[in-house]
């Protein structure tokens, strides 16, 4: 991963205000935009990093983001993510379509190494620890929390980078959590450079999983159309029926026990519903998916309302 120091020589780091450069003085980061609000008030600093956000328009909060030090509100307990491994068949598509992406970055920028970005990088997302690992890529990562794998704190309805500053894009189970995804998905676009390349996988029927902080689903071609001003490469279903099967069983358990550990007795009960998705029909299984993805290429052509309709790969 490039370090934070990296990320400031060389001039990546932007006011999320106001688009200008952003850089530490004396242990504070400040705007370097005449009449930036955070040119006068810096950003807040927690757990040792910057947390970049123009909070006036963001749902962090500044003085709750230093209360917790930075913090995840949501609990991230070791049992959960035990929980999730046992429930899941290993994610094999995000690691084969973003070994993919990283090929095809390669290929690009020839004589340099790829630069990819991570939106809500503040764990490594189900699938993604080949990126992580892979030393021939320079890796940013944020979130709205600090964490050991991301170098500041930010919002992705304003990512505080340069504009064209990257190649590639993963979006992991995030979109679901951001009040306005349209925003994220022209900032995403924005970030790349021309040709540059977007990974993103969504939940599409999946109960909510994040509380306060979960918004918005997504069919296939509702997904497929949010990243509109991309050239598709590879679309498709990242869990299907069978886990938004399993997903529904523990959801209703707890609405009729009004009890969240016994939801999630039957989910483990009904395991092998996730693991009946690699024998279901893929056409059927994208209309009742559990969540869905999109790999494309930046373009300045895109689709238009027809090309939606005529894009979509379910079974009816």
């Amino acid at each position: 991963m490039l370090a934070l120091d990296a990320l400031v020589d060389q001039d990546l780091l932007i006011c999320p205000r106001c688009g200008s450069p952003v850089r530490p003085e004396r242990g504070e980061w400040h705007c370097a935009g005449a009449g930036c609000v955070y040119a006068d008030e810096p950003f807040p600093v927690v757990a040792g990093v910057p947390a970049l956000v123009d909070f006036e328009h963001s749902v962090l909060d500044a003085d709750r983001l230093r209360s917790v030090a930075g913090a995840s509100e949501i609990e991230r307990s070791r049992f959960a993510g035990l929980l999730r491994r046992l429930l899941h068949p290993a994610n094999t598509t995000a690691p084969r379509n973003l070994a993919r992406m990283v090929q095809l970055l390669r290929a690009d920028a020839v004589g340099r190494r790829p630069r990819v970005l991570v939106v809500g990088g503040g764990t490594v997302g189900d699938g993604l620890d080949e990126l992580y690992a892979d030393q021939t890529v320079d890796l940013i990562a944020f979130d709205v929390y600090a964490s050991p794998v991301t170098q500041f704190v930010g919002d992705g309805h304003s990512i505080p980078l340069a504009d064209g500053s990257l190649d590639g894009v993963v979006i992991q189970a995030v979109l679901e959590h951001v009040l306005e995804p349209t925003v994220v998905a022209n900032e995403i676009e924005r970030v790349l450079r021309p040709g540059g390349i977007v990974y993103a996988d969504t939940p599409f029927l999946q109960q909510v999983h994040e509380g306060a902080y979960d918004f918005t689903r997504f069919t296939d071609s509702g997904h497929r159309f949010l990243f509109r001003r991309f050239e598709r490469i590879d679309s498709g279903t990242v869990a299907g029926a069978g886990t938004a099967l399993r997903w529904s069983a523990d959801h209703f358990v707890r609405a009729l026990t009004r009890s969240v550990r016994l939801g999630r007795i039957v989910s483990l009960a009904f395991f092998w519903l996730s693991w009946s998705d690699r024998v279901l029909d893929q056409k059927h299984s994208v209309d009742a998916a559990s969540s869905v993805y999109f790999l494309g290429r930046r373009t300045e052509e895109p689709i238009t309302g027809a090309d939606i309709v005529d894009y979509y790969q379910g079974g009816m």
